[in-house]
């Protein structure tokens, strides 16, 4: 089969390999759609891409082979990939916070990604969608369940108010969670996508949004950039005891400002993938139910399709905002 991999900084190229076999418990997903998603980007720009890797996250397929012992996952079943594999055993796990488990291997990251004609994954990490779902916006559930489990770890119940910093694919999908899921409104610092208002950039700065925040209750604020200014601009906005919850990837040290989170007793938390507390618990599972529902909104998203052979490009137009890139999504 064809799969791409990672020929050095900033290349790829599209090799001829193996296809896999799954084995005991696993299943074979032939790939319709794996979409870029933001922190393939933070590794791409800071060339943290391993050489020979073959990337991708956001898995969507049919599948396509059952190895010995799958039951209930039938040749032709359009599914959904929750990119993890973990150990199953240790406490962290059986609480199904998969995620942090010391054990973690992530598809695309320390496995073969899903920017390949097929992949092998656990059959329990496989979620059935809708036969007539779009493959790329299927492909989008592994972004939503991201954004289920930053809104659930940051305790978004209904009727809140929410500001979301950050509109680049996990702002918005987590702008059209956020509604889905009870949020009274839904403020974010640009781009409009059903949002109550939309902040001018020159309103989203840390002295603006404190001095709006003394005006307006965030209950909650959702960091989806992995910056520093992003950061200490929700530590300005939340109203007293309110909470941040951040989803974006930071690689570096960032500088804080305490005082203020200390003074209105805020809640700073992070959220990392997605947690599985087994059957419609799980934030992929309500991901899942969330697509299906929002699919048109989604559907919006989608600003660019590009086949496998052009992986290259397709990274090259992700990371090229001025080229109007939300969701690049790749179809082998």
């Amino acid at each position: 089969m064809r799969a791409a991999v990672v020929a050095g900084p900033k290349a790829f190229r599209v090799d001829e390999v193996p296809r896999p076999e799954p084995g005991s418990g696993e299943v074979r997903v032939r790939v319709e759609s794996c979409g870029v998603c933001g922190s393939d980007l933070t590794f791409y720009h800071q060339n943290l891409m391993r050489v020979g890797q073959t990337p991708g996250h956001e898995i969507a397929g049919v599948v396509d082979a059952v190895g010995p012992g799958v039951t209930g996952l039938d040749e032709g079943t359009r599914v959904a990939v929750e990119p993890l594999r973990t150990c199953g055993e240790c406490v962290y796990c059986r609480s199904g916070r998969d995620s942090i488990c010391r054990q973690t291997k992530i598809y695309g990251v320390h496995l073969a990604g899903g920017f390949a004609e097929a992949v092998t994954v656990p059959a329990d990490r496989l979620y059935p969608l809708p036969a007539d779902l779009d493959a790329a916006v299927a492909a989008t559930t592994e972004p939503v369940a991201v954004a289920v489990h930053g809104l659930g770890r940051g305790r978004l119940e209904k009727g809140q108010r929410v500001l979301i910093l950050g509109a680049g694919s996990v702002g918005l999908v987590t702008l059209i969670a956020a509604r889905a899921m009870g949020a009274g409104e839904v403020w974010i610092s640009a781009r409009q996508l059903g949002a109550a208002r939309v902040l001018r950039e020159e309103e989203a700065s840390p002295e603006s949004l404190g001095l709006l925040g003394l005006e307006t209750d965030f209950d909650l604020v959702v960091e989806s950039v992995g910056r520093g200014d992003t950061l200490r601009a929700a530590c300005a906005a939340i109203r007293p005891g309110g909470t941040i919850s951040v989803l974006g990837v930071f690689l570096g040290g960032v500088e804080l400002e305490p005082l203020s989170l200390f003074l209105k007793e805020g809640n700073l938390v992070w959220s990392n993938c997605y947690h599985r507390r087994g059957g419609r618990d799980a934030d992929f599972a309500h991901a899942v139910e969330l697509v299906d529902s929002e699919r048109e909104s989604l559907s919006q998203l989608i600003s660019h399709r590009l086949p496998l052979d052009e992986i290259g490009r397709a990274f090259e137009v992700a990371a090229d905002k001025a080229a109007g890139a939300v969701k690049v999504s790749v179809q082998p």
